[in-house]
Formats: structure tokens, C-alpha cells, sequence
């Protein structure tokens, strides 16, 4: 009889909500957090870009990139990747196709350089 009491106790404690599982709920429920997984998930889907500015000795590591597309808008950047094998220098409206890259780096070689990045 005694086992069968703390067994029911045990379930009735679990089945209760404290203060910290009551915050964490309404944290997650927030509109806040809703509307930022909706931007970042807008932001960070495929055939979206992103313009970053770099200026001389400034870089972007970008990691995880499969299939990205790098264009060079204004200035001159360097680019290289993982298993790419060469460094490339790019000026206003070349670009470059990495297929299965890990690791992007992008450096600024001018004090204005402009950078588009897009993926799919």
C-alpha cells in the first residue's frame, strides 16, 4: 500500500506545473520569439540573398554553405573555400558558384566593397 502511495505521488508532482514550467511555456508561446523564427526563417531560406559591405581587411566566414552564389557588387573582394583549391579575386559584377563548399571566407580589398551572397 505504502509503494502504491509514493507512486501516486510521484505522478501527481510530475503532473503539476511549477513557476519556472509556466514562464518557460508562456516564453515560448510569446509573439516575440514567433515573429523572429518567421524572419529568420524568411531570411535564411533558399533563393534569398544577403548584401554584406566589407571594408579593407575585413572578412565574412560564412560555414555550412552548400551550393552559394557570390557576387561582387561594388570594389573588389577575395574569395576562397574549403575544397576549392584557389583563391579568387572578384571586381563589380563577377561572380562565383561554389558547389559542396564547408567554409567561405570573404575578404574586402577595397575601403567600399559590396558583397552579395545568395543560395539555394
Amino acid at each position: 500500500m505504502f509503494a502504491q502511495r509514493s507512486r501516486e505521488d510521484r505522478a501527481f508532482e510530475a503532473a503539476r506545473v511549477g513557476i519556472v514550467d509556466a514562464w518557460i511555456a508562456r516564453w515560448r508561446d510569446s509573439r516575440l520569439l514567433r515573429v523572429a523564427a518567421e524572419a529568420g526563417s524568411r531570411i535564411f531560406s533558399p533563393a534569398r540573398s544577403l548584401t554584406f559591405r566589407l571594408g579593407h581587411g575585413k572578412y565574412l566566414a560564412l560555414t555550412g554553405v552548400r551550393y552559394c552564389r557570390v557576387r561582387c557588387d561594388r570594389g573588389a573582394i577575395w574569395v576562397t573555400a574549403t575544397g576549392d583549391g584557389r583563391d579568387r579575386v572578384l571586381t563589380p559584377g563577377q561572380s562565383l558558384t561554389l558547389g559542396q563548399a564547408g567554409k567561405v571566407v570573404i575578404s574586402g580589398r577595397g575601403e567600399a566593397s559590396e558583397v552579395r551572397v545568395r543560395w539555394d
